[in-house]
């Protein structure tokens, strides 16, 4: 098989579920007969999946013949015969399920004949049945990878028109059956004779029910019996007015099989009638529809759930023509627009008459570029409610198609009422800008505060160590221990004052993304924790050909804290033995800090994190209890998540884990989130 030469790209162009209507139009008119029905189902796949090529194959064996084909490139002819294991249709067969591919060098097909030589990117594949027995397969196959997977909605189109497919494949071999022999005919044959009421079921016909006595002799009441009482009434009125009035005989209706569960079959009959005018016999055929009626009831099904959707989520559809008459549009519509369904006559022009008289020409400007262009065109319109006369904020979205042979395009369009989202909007904003304001006034308070803190807190220090040091001779012990309580608590003040400034600013500082070469940014921290290093004779690991992305100053500072923590907190009588290690996914940067020092409970894994948290007491570790604050909210500024793990005399590891391109995820200088 030839690879196609078009590229065309796959899509939806017709909302779902005016193509189910459409599937279920198509398959129920049975204009034409079979092989007609078929064929249109088959063009309205392929347009609607807006793929090159879409196949109906019959497969016997290892053979592939292509009954039915729409072909942009015209290289497939109807009656060509292709070896099947060439085919994706093989693995359909083979797993016995459908198949959707969006890009094949990223699937089962990867190492697939049919890609390695045609390099087809594109599969949708599903079984038809006939007569419960696999016939072949309806296929579309295209060049080109698609951007995302099929959704839900693209699978059930698929798989309801192989649904219908496979039903007029069975009618149309039933119906060729049927002409060669009434025996083992699909259909089930009945003949009635309206005096005695006696009745004649073909073997298929008993098939069909479940009676498994060849010999069993039904009677009227036995049909009766069977019929499901829902359709009673409707199949009784239908028999009498051919046999009175010699209407048509067509009727779809439900049979109990002798299991007890029902099935939907679809009824054609003929009387004949005397020379008085009286009805003798009547016969004709039925024909299990169950697998259709399903996929026409599922068609109806999606169809509500789309619109029990728009309903919850506040959205409308319309389907309306710019010059042909009136359109229809969801119960949505009506309530959005304040408008009574049965005095309102929807039309292009009365939609506009509701349109605020300022937002008239954009949503003219909207729909005429939504015909022009055929693209999906969006704007938010303000319309005035029929009802109350409130003016509403209206996002609109407008695709206009053009069928073949019409001359008037078709416009379907969503609306969603906005006007709460944009009040929302608003407000968020003003919150925004005031907090803003307030942040500003903060940092001006807090530098401030700083200043008028520390140099009473220096002034205390300074002549806290002066006293010490000229007046301790002139102090008993008490005095002596006094002022050196005096000097280290100023000192732990002042110490405590830098630790919260550097966490506020942490917050508010330019977030600058860049990426880091590991072993330079740890020359940086290496500096700043040399003599710590060297008074306890640390060993520090790490992967010098590792990179991470993020701000070269708030990582410096991350790794400072995190490695001055490890050396802080070290058992005694053993080496601190620090190692990081360096994992790069595809949507995140892994960051493990493990060291043997003395650990901690994991109960307190979340505690610690938190601002002024210590464990341990002053005396035993010095320290402010803000560092590990200040490790969390660096990294949640990258849009990362650290988390803690340690067991007491073992050890600790901190793992940071941040995105491939880091992000500022808030910002204290404005307020507002990123």
């Amino acid at each position: 098989m030839k690879q196609p030469k078009t590229t065309v790209r796959a899509g939806t162009s017709e909302p779902t579920q005016e193509i189910l209507l459409q599937l279920v139009q198509i398959s129920t008119s049975g204009e034409g007969g079979h092989d007609a029905c078929i064929d249109r189902l088959l063009e309205t796949v392929a347009r609607f999946f807006d793929l090159p090529l879409a196949i109906i194959a019959q497969i016997e064996g290892a053979r592939y013949e292509v009954q039915f084909v729409r072909d942009v490139n015209a290289e497939v002819e109807v009656g060509q015969v292709f070896d099947l294991s060439q085919t994706y249709c093989e693995r359909v067969i083979t797993l016995e399920k459908p198949i959707y591919v969006h890009k094949a060098s990223e699937s089962l097909f990867s190492d697939h004949p049919c890609y390695r030589d045609m390099a087809l990117e594109t599969y949708l594949g599903v079984r038809l049945f006939v007569g419960g027995a696999v016939y072949g397969t309806l296929n579309l196959t295209a060049p080109d990878a698609q951007p995302r997977a099929w959704s839900p909605d693209a699978v059930a189109v698929l798989e309801t028109a192989g649904a219908l497919v496979s039903h007029h494949l069975a009618l149309r071999e039933a119906d060729r059956r049927f002409s060669l022999a009434v025996k083992g005919a699909s259909v089930g044959l009945w003949e009635w004779d309206v005096r005695s009421d006696a009745l004649y079921w073909s073997p298929r016909f008993l098939e069909l029910v479940g009676v498994l006595d060849p010999d069993f002799q039904p009677t009227f009441d036995d049909f009766v019996d069977r019929l499901h009482a829902a359709d009673l009434d409707r199949v009784i009125l239908a028999i009498n007015d051919h046999l009175s009035q010699r209407k048509p005989f067509a009727i779809e209706y439900r049979l109990r099989h002798e299991g007890g569960e029902y099935f939907w079959v679809q009824a054609r009959g003929q009387a004949e009638w005397g020379r008085g005018g009286q009805a003798l016999r009547m016969a004709g055929s039925i024909d299990d529809i169950t697998e259709r009626k399903t996929a026409e009831m599922r068609a109806r099904d999606r169809l509500r759930l789309l619109e029990m959707a728009g309903e919850a989520a506040r959205v409308g559809y319309i389907e309306i023509s710019p010059e042909a008459g009136p359109g229809s549009a969801s119960d949505e519509v009506y309530s959005i627009l304040g408008l009574d369904r049965t005095q309102f006559e929807l039309s292009f022009d009365t939609l506009l008459s509701r349109v605020h008289p300022d937002d008239f020409a954009t949503a003219r400007s909207l729909f005429e570029r939504s015909v022009e262009s055929g693209a999906l065109e969006a704007e938010a319109i303000r319309f005035t409610r029929a009802s109350d006369g409130e003016e509403r904020l209206v996002h609109v979205w407008v695709q206009s198609l053009l069928d073949p042979g019409d001359r008037i395009p078709r416009s379907f369009s969503v609306i969603q009422d906005v006007t709460g989202q944009r009040a929302d909007e608003q407000r968020l904003r003003r919150q925004a800008a005031e907090l803003k304001r307030n942040n500003a006034e903060l940092e001006r308070f807090a530098s401030i505060a700083s200043h008028d803190l520390q140099e009473p807190l220096r002034k205390v220090s300074t002549f806290g160590s002066l006293l010490a040091r000229d007046y301790s001779p002139l102090l008993d012990e008490r005095g002596t221990k006094m002022i050196g309580q005096m000097v280290d608590a100023a000192q732990r003040m002042q110490q405590l004052i830098a630790d919260l400034l550097q966490y506020s600013r942490s917050a508010h500082t330019a977030l600058n993304v860049e990426v880091l070469q590991l072993d330079e940014l740890m020359q940086d921290v290496m500096t700043d924790l040399e003599i710590a290093v060297d008074d306890c004779h640390a060993t520090i690991n790490f992967p010098p050909e590792a990179k991470i992305a993020g701000d070269r100053i708030l990582m410096r500072q991350l790794f400072v804290n995190l490695i001055g923590n490890a050396l802080k907190y070290r058992a005694a009588g053993r080496r601190p033995v620090i190692d990081i290690g360096v994992q790069n996914g595809k949507r995140c940067c892994r960051i493990a800090i493990s060291d043997n020092g003395i650990g901690f409970s994991q109960k307190y894994a979340e505690r610690i994190f938190e601002v002024f948290q210590r464990l341990h007491s002053r005396d035993a570790y010095p320290g402010t209890g803000v560092g590990l604050a200040l490790c969390q909210r660096i990294v949640e500024r990258h849009g990362g998540t650290i988390r803690a793990e340690g067991e007491v005399d073992v050890g600790a590891c901190f793992t940071v884990a941040l995105p491939r391109d880091p992000v500022d995820r808030y910002s204290l200088m404005t307020g507002e989130a990123v």
